[in-house]
């Protein structure tokens, strides 16, 4: 692994992303790889870019930043036959996916596992013509999730998601889906609907425990209509990695599955952090398209 392309968004985190990129292509080149740094300038910037760096025969595209930016990266090449290994340094505010990886979040400690040679691979799910590495929301908590700001992330983190979600359980809405995958059919009205394809969401690494990064499945939670007093009441659950085992919870595993509302109405989902697709959704798991540089398992 000798060439390295870096992507890094300048704006992520706490606006350190220019300073990492540099600290990155200093610590790389000392150590004889070749780097080309290319800062993202919009969105979706990031996509176009890993496509340009797997065009040019880069070893590793580097995603500097969060899940958000991780995405975008991913979606540039997992449409590819062959893509290159993917290098992370987590510079956003919850890292999901650097987390579940065990990737060090210390940005000193990240850059040196990039020059590692330990790889894992990576499921990647597809939504229409969207990307999934992490979570897809649906119903309150994409609508929550909305209302929060970046400084709000950047002061709060996973704590900003947490409280615009208890003042979004507060207003009832519940939406009418209908889920199809080739071993169930489901139909009924729900407050939200979470996709995860890990154990951590919101940064909870606890979250669900069975599933892994590699395991071939999309973890569906279909959730029952809660007033705000039982959704306090179950947060417990969700801290605890028994989020499942919340009463009324509709919970299974696939690799494809069908997602329609059924008042027609075009609901938006927020994939890895950010608005992506609205239903109706046709999902699919590319099971281990991508090899991720991770830590080497302790002996």
């Amino acid at each position: 692994m000798d060439r390295y392309a870096v992507i890094y968004n300048p704006h992520s985190g706490q606006n350190n992303g220019e300073s990492v990129g540099q600290k990155i292509e200093q610590a790389l080149i000392k150590n004889h790889h070749e780097v080309k740094l290319m800062p993202t300038e919009g969105p979706q910037d990031a996509t176009h870019l890993a496509k340009k760096a797997a065009r040019a025969d880069f070893d590793v595209v580097v995603a500097v930043g969060g899940d958000g930016t991780i995405n975008e990266v991913v979606s540039g090449l997992a449409a590819l036959d062959q893509p290159p290994y993917l290098g992370i340094v987590p510079a956003g505010t919850v890292n999901n996916l650097a987390r579940v990886l065990q990737i060090p979040l210390d940005i000193d400690q990240a850059i040196e596992n990039l020059q590692q040679v330990h790889m894992r691979p990576l499921d990647v799910g597809q939504v229409n013509d969207d990307y999934l590495i992490s979570t897809m929301t649906l119903g309150i908590l994409a609508d929550a999730a909305l209302n929060v700001t970046q400084s709000e992330k950047q002061k709060w983190g996973l704590f900003a998601f947490l409280s615009k979600g208890i003042h979004a359980l507060a207003k009832h809405q519940h939406y009418p889906l209908t889920i199809e995958t080739p071993n169930r059919h489901w139909q009924k009205d729900t407050q939200f609907l979470l996709v995860t394809l890990t154990n951590s969401v919101g940064g909870f690494t606890n979250f669900n425990p069975e599933a892994k990064p590699d395991d071939g499945y999309f973890h569906v939670f279909v959730a029952p209509k809660m007033s705000l007093a039982r959704s306090v009441m179950f947060l417990p659950y969700f801290l605890t990695g028994n989020f499942k085992k919340i009463p009324g919870m509709t919970y299974f595993k696939a690799n494809e599955i069908t997602i329609t509302t059924d008042n027609q109405e075009r609901v938006q989902t927020r994939i890895d952090g950010d608005p992506s697709a609205k239903s109706p959704l046709k999902m699919q798991l590319l099971e281990r398209k991508l090899q991720v540089i991770t830590p080497a398992p302790a002996i």
